[in-house]
C-alpha cells in the first residue's frame, strides 16, 4: 500500500480517536471532583461555638477557649475547654454529658453509638485522673461538699512545680420511681491546674460552674426543680448579714506577716550638767583649835 492511501485511512481512523477519547478524558477529568460526602473523618467530635457550651466555669475565672461536641444515640457530650497555664501535662477542661431518658449502658463492651455512664466509684475515678493527670499524686477529700446542683467529691495534689491541682466530679439524676420514670442524667467533671491557684480558689469552681444548656425531650428533668425561698426570708426577727468578702480566682490569700517586736530606743546618756562648786565655809570646824590670821603689813 502506498503512502498516498495509508495517509487517507490515518486522517478518518484519527478522527474517530479522538472522538472516542475525548469523553474518556473528560470522564477521568471529573473523576477529581470531591464531594463533600467523600471525606471520611477520624473522629466524631466537632468543633462548637463557645456560647453552645454545655456547662461555663463562674465568671471571673479561667475563660472558655474551644469547645469540642460529639452526640451519640443516648447523649451528648463535652469537652469544653479552659485557659491552660502551668507546666503540669494535661489540659483544664470540664468534661460534661447529657443522657437521655432511655437506658444507659452498663456494660464494658458497648456496641453502636452509644456512650458508656461513666462511674463514680474509686476504681474509675482513679483511672480517669491517671489519664488526665499523668504522673500527679491525686488525694481525694473526706469532706462533703455540695454545690447549687448537690454533692460532689473532689481530690487534690500537686503538679509540676508544685502547682496546684483540683479533680472534681458529680452525677446528677432524678429520682425513679413507677409514677415517675427516669428523668435522664448529667455526667460532668472537673480538671484544672494552676501555679498561682490555693485548693480553697480551685474548689470555688466547682462550686460555681453552671449548666448552659438542656435537652429538649418530655420529663427529662435530672436537676429536678429549683426550691423555694428560705421561710425566713423577707421576716422580722431573722437579719441576714452579708459574708465576708473572698478572693478571687488564682490570688492567693496575703500570709499572715509576723509581727516583729519594735526595737528598743537606747536611751541617749544625759550629760550632766557642770554644777557650780560649793561655798567655802569660813566657819571654825568644831573640835579643832583656831589657828590666829597672820599680821596685817
Amino acid at each position: 500500500m502506498s503512502s498516498d492511501k495509508l495517509r487517507d485511512v490515518s486522517g478518518p481512523l484519527a478522527g474517530m480517536l479522538a472522538a472516542c477519547g475525548l469523553p474518556l478524558l473528560l470522564a477521568g477529568c471529573g473523576e477529581q471532583r470531591l464531594s463533600s460526602d467523600e471525606l471520611v473523618s477520624a473522629s466524631r467530635a466537632i468543633t462548637v461555638d463557645v456560647g453552645r457550651a454545655l456547662a461555663l466555669p463562674p465568671p471571673g475565672s479561667l475563660p472558655v477557649t474551644a469547645v469540642s461536641q460529639r452526640t451519640y444515640e443516648n447523649a451528648v457530650s463535652q469537652t469544653v475547654s479552659l485557659a491552660t497555664r502551668g507546666r503540669t501535662p494535661g489540659e483544664n477542661a470540664i468534661h460534661v454529658a447529657f443522657f437521655t431518658a432511655a437506658d444507659v449502658p452498663e456494660a464494658t463492651g458497648v456496641e453502636g453509638n452509644l456512650l458508656k455512664e461513666p462511674g463514680i466509684d474509686d476504681f474509675a475515678i482513679g483511672k480517669e485522673m491517671e489519664e488526665r493527670l499523668p504522673g500527679v499524686a491525686m488525694a481525694p477529700s473526706a469532706v462533703f461538699v455540695q454545690n447549687s446542683y448537690g454533692p460532689f467529691g473532689y481530690a487534690f495534689g500537686r503538679g509540676t512545680g508544685g502547682e496546684a491541682c483540683l479533680y472534681a466530679w458529680q452525677r446528677l439524676a432524678g429520682k425513679d420511681s413507677l409514677f415517675h420514670p427516669k428523668s435522664g442524667m448529667i455526667s460532668v467533671r472537673l480538671r484544672v491546674c494552676d501555679p498561682t491557684a490555693t485548693e480553697a480558689s480551685l474548689l470555688r469552681l466547682a462550686y460555681g460552674y453552671t449548666f448552659n444548656a438542656k435537652l429538649k425531650r418530655p420529663g427529662w428533668n435530672p436537676i429536678g426543680d429549683a426550691p423555694e425561698p428560705a421561710p425566713e426570708l423577707g421576716q422580722a426577727g431573722a437579719p441576714i448579714y452579708p459574708q465576708a468578702p473572698q478572693s478571687s480566682f488564682g490570688e492567693t490569700p496575703p500570709r499572715p506577716q509576723a509581727v516583729r517586736p519594735r526595737p528598743e530606743r537606747r536611751r541617749s546618756a544625759v550629760r550632766a550638767e557642770p554644777q557650780a562648786p560649793e561655798p567655802i565655809s569660813t566657819k571654825p570646824l568644831e573640835g579643832y583649835p583656831t589657828v590666829p590670821p597672820p599680821p596685817a603689813p
